[in-house]
């Protein structure tokens, strides 16, 4: 079966709303009404055929050189031009021990000593002040909606998602360099801009490559509405679904028809919330009754007890709690 278009679900409704199809001022009023459907069901819940993967990896740190900085001053000069660009990079320049603040750098070209920070540096003037550049935030794909998970390779622990909140204040005082532990998502590219890409924070701050990967939820009409022959981002099984939804918004809307519309959106919320029960169980995966058996990796060998010592007593103590 040929997966269905947009401008089939078009055709469709306007069908069952006995509307012509040739009729292009009531079509885009449709074309609207089925693109607000479509976001309602995606922001239902966290679809698994919404889901995308993004590697990214992060940069090594920078300390070649020297830097001249000024006390109140945001123009700082490198003693060694830099290959690539430092904008929007952390910088910690290693004489300023007094508050040992962080600096954005706000601009900076690639192969010139010039740097600008985004704020006055605070700390005393140095005309050759070791320094440390980290970069601790990474564009993430145009069309990220939700960030669901980041994936982290080489160890064995995952990392950890912080709010936002609780990541500025861990850079307030934290200045260690590693493998990143923890990510948060806060800001844009170009800040308090929605229109560019949302920022992945990491910590500690990275001094080396290390690769991750970001899975997220596709953010629908990131770009442009839905439209003409382009196929529509839910899955064929569903289509049904969205043509209740649509039709369910229009007929009292465009026909007066409340009782048609109360008729169609019945039948939409409970395919929606059928949708959502039935991902939910793949998701979570069947009950178990059984012990998980991962705590055993975390013991030696040499810690295990021989058999002569186990008794009942010894034995659920070791196991892990289950309410």
């Amino acid at each position: 079966m040929p997966a269905l278009s947009f401008a089939n679900i078009e055709t469709r409704v306007m069908n069952r709303l006995r509307i012509p199809t040739s009729n292009s001022t009531e079509a885009a009023k449709v074309d609207a009404l089925i693109n607000d459907v479509i976001r309602e069901m995606c922001s239902k819940y966290d679809w698994p055929w919404l889901a995308k993967r993004q590697v990214i990896n992060t940069v090594d740190d920078i300390t070649t050189g020297t830097i001249s900085v000024t006390k109140g001053s945001t123009s700082a000069t490198l003693s060694a031009t830099q290959a690539t660009s430092m904008t929007d990079r952390i910088i910690f320049v290693t004489s300023n021990t007094v508050e040992n603040a962080s600096y954005r750098i706000s601009a900076h070209t690639a192969a010139t000593d010039a740097v600008t920070l985004a704020s006055a540096y605070t700390g005393p003037t140095d005309t050759a002040a070791a320094y440390v550049v980290y970069q601790d935030e990474y564009d993430l794909a145009a069309d990220t909606g939700k960030v669901l998970y980041v994936r982290r390779f080489g160890y064995r622990h995952p990392l950890t998602r912080l709010g936002w909140a609780d990541m500025l204040s861990i850079k307030n005082y934290d200045v260690s360099e590693g493998p990143p532990q923890v990510w948060a998502v806060h800001d844009y590219d170009t800040t308090g801009d929605n229109t560019t890409q949302k920022q992945l924070i990491v910590h500690p701050y990275p001094d080396d490559t290390y690769q991750m990967e970001a899975h997220y939820k596709l953010q629908i009409n990131s770009s442009a509405e839905v439209s003409g022959t382009t196929t529509i981002p839910i899955p064929q099984d569903y289509v049904h679904v969205l043509e209740w939804g649509v039709l369910g918004y229009a007929f009292p809307i465009f026909l007066s028809d409340t009782v048609r519309g109360a008729y169609y959106l019945g039948r939409y919320g409970d395919a929606l919330n059928l949708m959502v029960s039935q991902h939910r169980d793949e998701d979570g995966g069947a009950p178990r009754m059984q012990i998980e058996d991962t705590y055993r990796g975390h013991f030696s060998r040499s810690r295990r007890m021989s058999p002569a010592t186990v008794d009942l007593g010894s034995w659920f103590g070791r196991l892990p709690y289950q309410p």
